[in-house]
C-alpha cells in the first residue's frame, strides 16, 4: 500500500508516525509530496522516516493524504489536481473542507474526511472520519487502520457530524489545557509558588487521563463521583464550579467551536 501525503504538518506528521508506529506501513511506502518548496518536503521525509515523493508520482500513490490548511487548499488542489488518476482514494484531515468541495476541486473521487486531535502524535488520539461516495469496503478497512493507528477511530453517520467531532475531540485538549492553566492561576493567586502550582494542575491532568485511560469501563462522571467525598473538599469545589455556570460555560465554547466549523464550510463551499 503507498501512501501518497499533501501537507505534512503538525497533524498529517502525527498520523504518518502513528502508521509507521502501529507497522500499518513502512517508511518506503509512504511519500512526502511538497513542490512548492521541494527542500522543505524532503527534510521533512527526512525527519519523519518516509520518502520524498515527486508530484508526477500521486497517480502511482494507492491512497493520498490530503492535510494542508484548509485556506490552502484551493491553491493546492490547482497545483497537483492534474497528477490524480479517476477513481483515487483520497482522505482528508481539513476542517471546513466539504466532499461538495473535495469533489469539485479535485473531480471524482473516493473521498474519507476525518478529524483526528493532537493525542494521534503520542499513539492516545480520538479520530472521528466520514465516508464518501463510491469507498469500497477494501479501502474503509485501510482507512479505519490508519485512523486507528494513532489510537481510536470512530465511523461517523455523516459528514455533517465532522464539525461535532471538531467541537468535542479536535479542539478539546486546547479546552483541557485552558481548564489546568486556569487551576494553576487560581493557585498561584492564593500565594502558591506558580511554577509548584503550574505541575500540580498538569500531573493531576495527566494521571486523571491515565486512571480513565487503564479502565474502559470507568466514566468520567463515575471517576468524579467517586473521587467526591460526602460534604467533602472536592464536592464543595464542584458545586461552586457548577454555581458559577462552568456547565454552561464549556456547553457555549463547544456549541461556538461547531458554528465555526459549519461557517468555514459555507464560506469554502460557496467560493
Amino acid at each position: 500500500m503507498k501512501l501518497a501525503c499533501i501537507g505534512a504538518g503538525n497533524m498529517a506528521g502525527a498520523v504518518i508516525k502513528s502508521a509507521l508506529a502501529a507497522n500499518l506501513l513502512r517508511g518506503d511506502e509512504i511519500g512526502i509530496v511538497n513542490e512548492r518548496n521541494p527542500e522543505h518536503g524532503r527534510l521533512a521525509a527526512q525527519k519523519l522516516g518516509v520518502t520524498y515523493m515527486k508530484a508526477e508520482d500521486i497517480r502511482f500513490a494507492d491512497a493520498v493524504m490530503i492535510g494542508v490548511k484548509p485556506q490552502d487548499f484551493a491553491a493546492a488542489a490547482e497545483m497537483y489536481r492534474s497528477f490524480f488518476r479517476e477513481g483515487q482514494l483520497v482522505l482528508s484531515m481539513m476542517a471546513g473542507i466539504s466532499f461538495k468541495k473535495l469533489k469539485k476541486e479535485l473531480g471524482d473521487m473516493h473521498f474519507v474526511r476525518s478529524m483526528p486531535n493532537m493525542g494521534v502524535g503520542v499513539l492516545c488520539g480520538v479520530t472521528g472520519y466520514a465516508i464518501g461516495e463510491n469507498v469500497t469496503a477494501a479501502e474503509e478497512r485501510f482507512m479505519h487502520a490508519l485512523c486507528a493507528s494513532g489510537g481510536t477511530a470512530i465511523r461517523l453517520k455523516s459528514e455533517d457530524e465532522i464539525a461535532k467531532v471538531i467541537g468535542a475531540a479536535g479542539s478539546s485538549p486546547a479546552y483541557f489545557c485552558f481548564l489546568a492553566e486556569a487551576l494553576a492561576a487560581a493557585a498561584a493567586a492564593d500565594g502558591m509558588e506558580p511554577d509548584s502550582a503550574a505541575a500540580f494542575a498538569r500531573e493531576a491532568f495527566i494521571g486523571t487521563a491515565e486512571l480513565l485511560k487503564n479502565d474502559s469501563s470507568l466514566t468520567p462522571t463515575e471517576l468524579r463521583r467517586r473521587i467526591s467525598s460526602k460534604k467533602g473538599t472536592t464536592e464543595a469545589a464542584i458545586d461552586r464550579m457548577a454555581e458559577t455556570g462552568f456547565m454552561e460555560s464549556v456547553a457555549a465554547g463547544y456549541l461556538r467551536a461547531v458554528e465555526k466549523s459549519d461557517a468555514m464550510t459555507k464560506m469554502f463551499d460557496e467560493q
